[in-house]
Parts: C-alpha cells; structure tokens; sequence
C-alpha cells in the first residue's frame, strides 16, 4: 500500500556549504520545497533541480504550510519541509507532524547543523571546560510563547553550565538583569551575541552580564541572534586539561592500565551478524585477525562445520583466542587443545552484544584475566575474571611475574604460593627486592635470606641448585632472547645506544635479555661480543642454514645476498628461544646498521634429572596416542620429531619449543634434543607408530651410550601402535598366528641384507609385513621381493596393502601376488604378504588360527 513521505531537512545555520550532505541529497531528488522563508539562506535552494517547485512558507499558516504538502505528496512527488539549523531545536515540527498523520502522511527529519554549535565555531570557544562548565543549557525567555514554570533562567544560571538563549534579543536587557540578581551571576561574567551566525552579515559582540544588552541594542540586533553567557567565554587557557588525551588516561582505544596489558596476537572469532559488528568494534582498540560465518572485508571466512578444526589449526599461532558468541561455542572448539596452564594462549568469550566478556583459559600467564579487562573497556562491557585471587581482591604471583614481563622455571609451583596468598598463610619472597618492595611490602609475604623449612616460597633472580619445586616457585627476571644482526665493525657504543632505544620502545629493561643471538659470520664482531660482556648473559650463533630454515615475518633479500639468508636478527632469536613460534618483537632498525628482534623463552620446568621420552604416535591420529604417550606430550619441556610427525600433534604442544627437521635430519635432530635433555629439560621425541620399530629409540640409546655428556640422561621409551597392527586390523586379522617384520629400506642396512632377510622369511611359514616398500626412485627391492615369495609362496598367495594406515585418508586393496598393483604403492603404504593359513571371504583377509581344525565339528 502507497504510504506518501514528506521529508523535513535541517539547513543547517545559514551559510550554503553546512547543510548535511545528506540533506543536500535530498533536495538534488526533491520535486516539490517549502522552505522557512528569511531565516533560510537562498544559496541553498540552489541545490534544488531545475523542474523543482519552490515555496516560501513565511506567508503560510500551519494549515496551508499542511494542505499543499499534502497535494504534492499524494501526487507521488518528493515533497521537502526544509527548516533552518537543526528541525529538533525550536524548530515548530511537532504541529507539523501532527496534522501530516491526520492526512495519512508519514515524516521522516533530516538532522542539520543547529546555529548553537556554527555560533561556538565562530567564537572560537569550547562550549564544556573541565572544573569550569561540564554542562549546555539551551533555552529561551518567555514571549508570546510561554516558558514552563521550572525553566526559569535564573534556575539555570544558578548550576554553573554554559547557557545559551535563542529566540531572546528582543528582551536581552531583562534578561542579563535575571540571571545576575536571581541567578546569582557576578556582573563580570562573560556573554556574547552572535548574529546570523555564518551568514555574510554575521557579528559577533563580546561583553559581560553588564554590558552585552547595552551593546546589542547599539548594534541593533534584532531576531536571529544567539545569547551566549558562562566563564566558558573567557577561553580555556587557564581550565583544566580533559582528561581524555592525558599521558595516564586509560580508556578502550588508549590503555595504559597493568591489569589491562596484553602483550600478543590476538583472533577472534565471530559466529553472528551482530558478533561480526561487535568484534570490528573490538579491532578498533585491538590490533587483531578476524574470522568470520559472514562475508565482510576485514574478515577471513569460517566454513560451517569446520569451526573446531580451524580453531584447532590456528591454536598455537595466536597468543589469544577470542569468541564472540555463546561461551559454549569457544568450550567445545578449545576443548581438543587444551594441554597446560603454563602452555595453553589466552581464551576469551564475548557476547555479541559487548555487555559481558569472559576469562576462559590461562587467565594470569596467558593473559586471559588482562585481555578480558580491556575487551571490556572497548565495549563498554563486564569483565568476568573467576580465578581465586582475582575474586578475593589478590593479585597472584604469576599474575606479577606477568607485569614484570618475567618467566617461570617450575610453574607447577603456582599452585603452592597462590594458595598460601590466598589463605595468608606464611610465605617467603627470597631476591630481588625492587621487586618485593614494589609488590610485597606491605603484605603478609615475609623477605627472607632462604627457606629454611621449606615453606611456600617465591625465588626472583635467586635461583638454588635444589629446591621443591611443588611449593617454591622460581621465576627468572631474564626472559627474553635477543637476535642482532649489524653490519661488519659496528661501533659498540652504537650497538648499545640503538639497544636502549629498542628496549625503551617495548618497555623492557637489559635485565630482561636472557641470551644473545646471531650468524656465525658475526662470532666475532667486537660490538656484539661486548654487549654480551656487559650483559653477563651467552651468546649463541646459528649457520646460514639453520637460519633459513626459519620462517620470518620480515625476510630480507639484500641481507640474503650478503651472508646467505633472509634473516639474522629474527630468524636467530626465534632458534634460541627453543625454536619458538612467534616473535615477541619484530626486528626494528637503527642507524641503517643495526637490527635488533626478540622472542620469548617459555615457562619451563627446571628439572634437575636430564630426562628423554621417546613415545609413539601410532598412525598419528591422536585417538591412536596411548594415553601413557599423551601424558608425556603435555607435561614434557620440548617436543622433537620428524617435521610431518610433529605436524600430527602441533594441536596438543601449545607454546612449548620444538626441535624439528627433515628426511635424513635424524642425527642431527636426535643431538639436539639430547642436548636439551642434558640440560635439565625433559624432552619428548616422538616418532610415528612405535618408536623401537624402525624409529628413533634406537639412535637415542646409541648416542647415549657413546657421547660422555648425554650418559647420565634418563632415557624411558613408550610404545605406540606400530603400523603393522593398524593395517592388519583394517584388513581383518591377517598376522594371527604371528607374522615377520621386514623394510625395505637400503638407505641403512645393505641390500644384500635385506634380500637375504626376504628369502629367509618367503621360506617360513609365517606372513609378512613389508614396511617402507617404495620410493619415487627406489623402486627395485619392492619387484625383488615379490618375485622372491612368488617363487617361494606361489604367485596365488594372498597379499593386501593399507595407505595412510588409521588416517582419514586410509585405502586399501586385497588380492593376489600376481595381481600386486604395484604403482599404487609408496612410502606411505604397508605391504601384507599371507601364508598358507591366509584366507579371503569376499570382505576380510585373515589367517585360520587353527581352532576350527582342533575343536570344530566334533561331537
């Protein structure tokens, strides 16, 4: 049903160019304008189209203003009410608006720019000062139109607000005689008029309660003009600075506030239209990656029902997770990925509408309790923080340790010393005593010179050699790697110079630097060498190769062709920071020869026993993990694996450092996290299926056994699955009566080996199971063997082989010798060969055990 629109458009104060520019729009459509005759600039008109109608309204009653807006607009035609300054302030709509419902019309205003606000532009003036006026009132005096009873202007002046008064020239005298005996105004008290504001005649006069109305009337103001009275008149100079822009003012977009920090890289995750609008909001005061069910631009896309696979996938990249949305959604999508509260990012939901957000995960060390505060201070919302101390008024000590941006040797000890904070119970801080003063001096926390009775207890920068490491928490000032990079015969005034500055720039302090690193090319440059001296800290150097080995976010092709990699700096405290994930601080440079990056050592325990576990991961999928080998994932220091293989649990290691490489890497990759291991780090080095069959245990023991420094680690070996059993469970049982492992691999053992271990097998009564079968390249030995068991065995033996066995991408084939596909098989595949037990029914391969020939069909 047609429903006729006439649309009432501000003007704006007068002069052409401040009508909105969506008011201009409207009147470029309009087909028919009633305009406010005088009070309405005529250079506005002008925006009007050539066929458009123009109507002055001054000669109008409200009836006739009415009857010919209405004919216009039941004809279909845009119809325009355009007023001057803002429709809302005595603007006379009401009546108008009134009588157009009676007619059937709907209205829809314009908002304009109000004469009050052009009049304070012209002034030059800030119509709210702080400690001055906080306060506008806009008002009139009373004239053929009355004032209600409680609007008195003496009433308001008695507040203190800036007061300004339209529609009042004509009575001025009375009025500043008002607001000076019954409003109580001193006479000096500013005041001004402003006449047609913005207008070519515009004036302004400057006076004060006892000589504005006097020069008003010499100047002959008449209607039109604006009264201005309040010390916001006199200028700002001597009020009060906002607190707005203050250096120490905390707000969504600018928070300074400790409990309010979070250092990292932050996702959120928006499941709504309105969750999509909020987390924009969000990004506007926290630099973050946005995912998003909805196409937006500034948003990646979620597939539907994947959600839980790409939070798994982004898990470990991200310092913080943040959902917005139902909290049940962000429980089930973290839920697979949870592995320690010293490990585990920052978890986070926020309702769509902003008005609650939720500390989920890692509240004190990740981040979550500090995150959610300053979500909530952007929206306006709640913050939600349940962790013990927090709801009891106590800030936990890993909460502090976080401010001082400081690291934990043993953060199972967190437990210990909150508790005893908590219950105020009897707790020792031994070292750095900036820091107990700063935090603890006037606490029930007792400084102590040591233990003696081994109570809760907090160690800062005074680490023992033995200490119980349940109930004494040990936290280290020195947390951070620093990676240089700097051209060849650096100054070293330069070098520590620059530092100052790039610490100074990520609120850091030379006491945080931990370790220094860089490219062997650099081993001695003399700069580098004595920033290290006078840090008391080591230093570390990484060839070419390991560097470009790691992924930067800012690779370099001109430092590449100077020394052969993309990065030093970044790529070097990345590798001392046990191969961390994340920069803490990306490379900054200085005087165009100094680059500086850092990244962040992880919450460790310091174990005194050097231990290693070599675990298996079965066929990788995790529902494969024995929970035994899970234990050890989750609560080791570092994880060490075959790249691929560490890419099967990279949802389960956090931010925990990991070792890892390449194909023929196993030496190097084995050292390495003997080293660690030898360090007092309790390294799990994993390996598909069993990690004694075909694996790294073997090497572990070897290298245990013949390196001096690695003799005293304790090595604990847990099974896996081996792909052998995986297989032959997808198949059926086709290893029943036992079977014989063999791969044929010569990368190791010698081909003549593994042919004489083939014949040997094709001879017995046993199946076999063939692993590493096949190469691009290496091909030979698979022919070799199956031309050996079709000699031996016959060509009409049963075999199968299982693809990606236990993955999701698994395929299998069961047939005979002869039938052997064998371009379908490769590294990835598991080659069964029967016996003469081996049977086939059309669905499951599977070797007689013997059973039915002893018991079966027997009376």
């Amino acid at each position: 049903m047609f429903m006729p629109v006439i649309q009432i458009v501000g003007a704006g104060p007068g002069a052409e160019d401040l009508i909105t520019v969506r008011g201009m729009r409207v009147l470029e459509r309009a087909d028919f304008v009633l305009y406010a005759g005088s009070l309405v600039n005529p250079e506005i008109l002008s925006y009007c189209g050539k066929d458009c109608i123009i109507k002055d309204s001054s000669s109008m009653n409200l009836e006739e203003q009415v009857e010919i807006m209405c004919a216009y607009a039941k004809q279909g035609k845009n119809v325009v009410r355009l007023h001057t300054g803002d429709p809302s302030l005595f603007g006379a709509i009401n009546e108008q608006i009134r009588l157009l419902k009676q007619y059937g019309i709907a209205i829809k205003i314009i908002p304009g720019v109000s004469s009050v606000f052009a009049a304070a532009a012209e002034l030059g003036i800030e119509l709210t000062a702080p400690q001055i006026s906080q306060s506008v009132v806009l008002t009139r005096t009373a004239g053929r139109t009355p004032m209600p009873e409680k609007e008195k202007a003496s009433d308001f002046a008695k507040t203190g607000a800036t007061l300004v008064f339209f529609l009042s020239t004509g009575n001025i005298a009375e009025l500043m005689q008002d607001l000076h005996v019954n409003g109580g105004l001193p006479l000096d008290t500013p005041a001004a008029v402003v006449y047609r504001a913005t207008w070519e005649e515009q004036q302004i006069l400057h006076g004060t309660l006892e000589d504005i109305a006097q020069k008003a009337d010499n100047a002959g103001f008449g209607r039109q003009a604006l009264i201005f009275v309040g010390k916001t008149l006199q200028g700002n100079d001597n009020a009060a600075a906002s607190k707005l822009y203050a250096k120490d003012f905390s707000h969504g977009y600018r928070n300074f506030l400790p409990r309010e920090q979070f250092h990292g890289n932050c996702v959120l995750y928006a499941f709504s239209k309105q969750g999509l609008a909020k987390a924009k909001e969000i990004m506007q005061g926290l630099p973050c990656t946005l995912y998003s069910v909805y196409e937006d631009e500034k948003a990646l896309p979620i597939e539907q029902n994947k959600i839980q696979a790409l939070v798994q996938s982004l898990w470990s990249e991200f310092d913080a997770h943040v959902f917005i949305g139902a909290t049940g959604i962000a429980v089930r999508c973290i839920a697979p990925c949870l592995t320690g509260k010293s490990l585990d990012p920052a978890v986070v939901a926020c309702t769509d509408t902003g008005n609650y957000v939720t500390s989920l995960v890692s509240g004190h060390i990740g981040g979550a309790n500090r995150l959610a505060r300053k979500i909530a201070r952007i929206t306006g919302g709640q913050a939600c923080i349940s962790t013990a101390t927090d709801t009891h008024g106590l800030t936990g000590i890993d909460e502090i340790a976080m401010f001082e941006q400081a690291r934990m040797l043993n953060p199972q000890a967190i437990k210990s010393v909150n508790s005893a904070l908590l219950h105020n119970k009897e707790l020792l801080f031994i070292g750095n005593k900036e820091i107990f003063d700063k935090y603890f001096a006037n606490t029930a926390v007792r400084h102590a010179a040591e233990n003696p009775d081994n109570l809760p207890c907090i160690y800062w920068d005074d680490t023992p050699q033995k200490y119980h490491k349940e109930t004494e928490l040990c936290i280290e000032t020195k947390a951070f790697v620093l990676g240089i990079g700097c051209k060849k015969n650096t100054a070293p005034e330069l070098l520590q110079k620059a530092l100052e500055q790039f610490l100074q720039e990520h609120s850091l302090t030379k006491a945080h630097i931990a370790k220094i690193t860089s490219c062997t090319l650099k081993q001695k440059e003399e700069a580098i060498l004595e920033l290290a001296r006078s840090l008391n800290v080591p230093l570390e150097f990484f060839t070419e190769e390991e560097l470009d080995g790691i992924a930067v976010p800012n690779p370099s092709d001109s430092v590449e062709q100077k020394i052969g990699t993309k990065s030093v700096a970044e790529a070097s405290c990345l590798l001392g920071a046990f191969r961390a994930k994340r920069l803490y601080a990306e490379k900054s440079r200085y005087e165009n020869s100094v680059t500086f990056a850092l990244a962040r050592l992880p919450h460790a325990e310091n174990t005194a026993q050097a231990v290693i576990s070599v675990v298996g991961l079965g066929s990788g999928s995790h529902e494969h993990i024995t929970p035994e080998a899970m234990d050890c994932i989750k609560t080791c220091d570092i994880i060490a694996g075959y790249a691929p293989y560490i890419d099967f649990i990279r949802t389960l290691i956090g931010n925990k450092p990991v070792i890892q490489n390449g194909m023929t890497g196993e030496m190097k990759r084995c050292e390495a996290a003997m080293q660690e291991a030898a360090k007092g780090k309790h390294v799990c080095m994993v390996c598909s299926g069993d990690p004694g069959i075909l694996a790294m245990a073997g090497l572990i023991l070897e290298l245990r056994k013949n390196t001096a420094e690695f003799q005293n680690i304790d090595i604990q070996i847990h099974a896996g699955v081996t792909a052998a059993n995986i297989a032959a469970a997808s198949l059926g049982a086709p290893l029943q009566n036992g079977f014989c492992l063999i791969s044929l691999s010569d990368l190791l053992v010698s081909k003549e080996e593994v042919l004489q271990n083939l014949l040997a097998a094709a001879k017995s009564a046993l199946p076999i199971s063939l692993y590493n079968p096949a190469g691009k390249k290496r091909r030979e030995l698979l022919h070799k063997a199956i031309e050996i068991f079709i000699t031996e065995r016959g060509k009409s033996t049963l075999c199968a082989y299982v693809k990606n066995a236990g993955r999701e991408t698994e395929t299998k084939w069961i047939g005979t010798l002869q039938e052997l596909p064998f371009d379908e098989i490769d590294m990835s595949t598991l080659v069964i060969i029967g016996s003469e037990r081996t049977q086939f029914d059309g669905k499951y391969l599977y070797e007689a055990r013997g059973y039915m020939d002893k018991y079966g069909n027997k009376e």
